[in-house]
């Protein structure tokens, strides 16, 4: 069984391509808030997930969100103890639509408030701090259209940080700790409007959460961050898939490893199914052992 020997792109809390040939040319930490490796090039980000869309938002300036050791976001409250008067709730809040928020603060709650999971309205744009999610929870709306979903927060401390027991706590939005519902990337057995990604922005991530999906990009299309992709595809770096742009990613379909034939040469014929677990990495599950990926072989 052949394993994926490189990294793939980043979550949607990060910004950019995550990492270069062979080794990591810029890995974006969990927090998107730094990199490893070699200084990276300026990375542009775009509020609609289209990477020819791009708003000209630097790593530098998510170097400027102000952010706390544990790499989540600093502000006048914390999201982990939702300290604010009776009446508000600390969300993250942002200058500009830009998917970084600058710190948290305390907002308004909304009187009639709805719970994580339910349909929700976003006064102004993401990172306002404006919505009617309840206390701990706040509404993701990537697409600008005014309606999102309500996301939990997670509870705990960052140290050590809880979730229900079929959910996993994930530094999302460059900084915010949510509760994300764990999936089957070869099923895709998430909500509408969502994806099965993998959860670590390395190469063989531990696991898999259902995300929110931030544009629709097909096989071969170019892609800008991991959540970019149709479910059922990951943003890879560029080595990974013919023709594909240097300066971006491109989707391809996730397959099982076990299928014969090979699904992955009638996609493109340079292709084959490679181990999502790279050297032998031991998958949390055993529903995930047979998870790989589209890529031109190593």
């Amino acid at each position: 069984m052949r394993s994926l020997p490189a990294c793939v792109a980043m979550l949607a809390s990060a910004l950019g391509l995550a990492c270069g040939k062979d080794d990591a040319a810029a890995t974006t930490t969990s927090a998107g808030t730094g990199t490893t490796g070699p200084e990276p090039t300026t990375t542009t980000t775009s509020t609609t997930g289209d990477p020819t869309d791009a708003t000209a938002t630097t790593t530098a300036a998510v170097a400027d969100s102000s952010t706390t050791d544990d790499g989540t976001i600093d502000g006048e409250c914390s999201i982990w103890e939702q300290d604010c008067a009776k009446g508000e709730k600390c969300a993250p809040w942002s200058v500009e639509p830009d998917l970084i928020p600058d710190e948290v603060r305390c907002c308004p709650e909304d009187a009639n408030a709805v719970q994580p999971g339910d349909e929700c309205v976003v006064e102004g744009y993401l990172g306002s701090c404006l919505d009617n999610c309840e206390l701990g929870s706040m509404c993701l709306d990537f697409d600008g259209d005014g309606m999102g979903t309500c996301q939990e927060f997670c509870d705990g401390s960052a140290a050590n940080p809880t979730c229900e027991a079929d959910e996993e706590c994930f530094i999302y939005f460059a900084g915010v700790p949510f509760c994300f519902d764990k999936c089957d990337p070869l099923v895709q057995d998430c909500p509408p409007g969502e994806g099965c990604y993998p959860d670590e922005e390395a190469p063989g991530g531990t696991g898999f959460l259902c995300m929110p999906t931030i544009g629709s990009s097909l096989a071969g299309d170019l892609c800008w961050l991991l959540s970019g992709c149709a479910p059922g595809l990951l943003c890879v770096t560029p080595e990974f898939v013919p023709g594909c742009n240097e300066n971006f990613g491109c989707c391809t379909p996730l397959c099982d490893v076990e299928e014969a034939p090979d699904p992955c040469p009638d996609v493109n014929p340079a292709l084959e199914c490679v181990s999502w677990y790279v050297g032998g990495q031991k998958p949390p599950d055993v529903s995930y052992e047979n998870v790989g990926a589209c890529v031109i072989p190593p």
